[in-house]
Formats: structure tokens, sequence, C-alpha cells
């Protein structure tokens, strides 16, 4: 069982993700700028006829998903299932330290059976939860359109499986927007990818 359209929304910016820190699941809020283009991802979506909204429980993706339900008028359901992996003692990182993007990071870290560092999650745990996460969203809105509001990493991994990408490839998408919106479609009895990580939302003015 499959929703009918998979809306994809990565989180708004955080003072990290303008630093170009790694976050995994150390709980950053959103800044100004991001709470800014989650309005904007609202004012696009809020012509869309969704029927849920899920988020992860990380305060940058709910207060996202609550800025975006405003317009949906949706009460998002928070749940760690949809966290971005956890990266131990990584996090907080800058991305020039370690000489990779969060990206490689993820890349890296499915390619290995450990875990990349100190109390980090492997990523054969976290795609598990990931895709135990869509099951339950697919046996609880089959039929449906839904949004799931989570993090860069997490969505990469959901998109990979969808489309039967091996895991260590998935530095080949890029959600390197903030906000960005990914679209997969299942009406057609497969998952068909028809927008990846899309911002132009963030021009002003939006019009659909």
């Amino acid at each position: 069982m499959t929703p009918a359209l998979l809306y994809l929304a990565r989180h708004g910016e955080t003072d990290w993700n303008r630093d170009r820190r790694v976050q995994g699941h150390t709980d950053i809020p959103l800044n100004d700028e991001g709470r800014r283009q989650s309005r904007r991802l609202a004012a696009r979506l809020g012509a869309f006829e969704i029927h849920a909204l899920h988020a992860s429980d990380l305060s940058r993706a709910a207060e996202t998903a609550r800025i975006v339900g405003e317009a949906l008028r949706l009460e998002p359901t928070l749940s760690p299932a949809w966290r971005e992996i956890g990266l131990g003692d990584l996090e907080g990182r800058d991305g020039q330290d370690t000489h990779r993007d969060f990206g490689e990071l993820v890349t890296a870290a499915a390619a290995q059976a450990a875990p990349l560092g100190e109390g980090a999650e492997t990523f054969a745990a976290f795609e598990a939860r990931v895709v135990e996460g869509f099951g339950r969203l697919g046996r609880d809105h089959a039929g449906k359109n839904v949004l799931v509001v989570s993090h860069g990493g997490t969505l990469k991994t959901l998109i990979a499986h969808l489309l039967g990408l091996p895991a260590t490839r998935i530095e080949r998408l890029s959600l390197r927007h903030n906000v960005g919106l990914s679209v997969v479609d299942f009406r057609h009895g497969r998952p068909q990818l028809t927008l990846l990580n899309d911002a132009r939302h963030l021009e002003a003015p939006w019009t659909s």
C-alpha cells in the first residue's frame, strides 16, 4: 500500500546549515531565514490537495511543518522515524574540517558497516527506520496525498529506496536547497520521481 502522491520537503535553514555544520540528531532550531523559507513553501503548498502531514520531531523540521500546516489546515504528526541520521561526535563539525559535505558523510556511512563516529547510528539502522516509517505511512494513507517534512539525508535515503538505487549511490541525488520540494508519484503502479529539490517558491513573488 502506498500514497497516491508523496510530497517531500526539506526543513528550513538553521544557523548550522548557514555555517555548514553537520547537524544529525542535534536539535538546532530554524533561524529567521528558515522561517521565511518555510512561509514561502507554505504559500506554494497551500493550493495543493494534501490529506496528511508528517514530519521529523527535530525542531527544525517540526517548525517548518507547523508553518506549512497552517496553510494546509493540517496538524503535523511528528515522529523520530523521519529524523536525520545520527552522526554522534561528528555532529557540530564544520564541513570543511571533515573535507566532506553532508551527502558524502551519508554515502560513506552507507558503505560502512560501522558507524562513522562515536555514538553514531549505523546506516543500516537509519535506512531501516526510514523504510519502516514509509511503510506505516503507506498503510495509514493508502491512495492519499501525503507531505513529509524531513532532512536531506533522510529524504535522499527514502527516494533512493523507492527508486531502487543502491544506498551507496545516494550522493547522486542533490537535496541541497532548504525547503526544496520533491514529488514521488505512485499512481501509475510504480514510484516515479517527478520533482527533485525544487525551490522556485523562494523566488518572489511566488505564483503556482
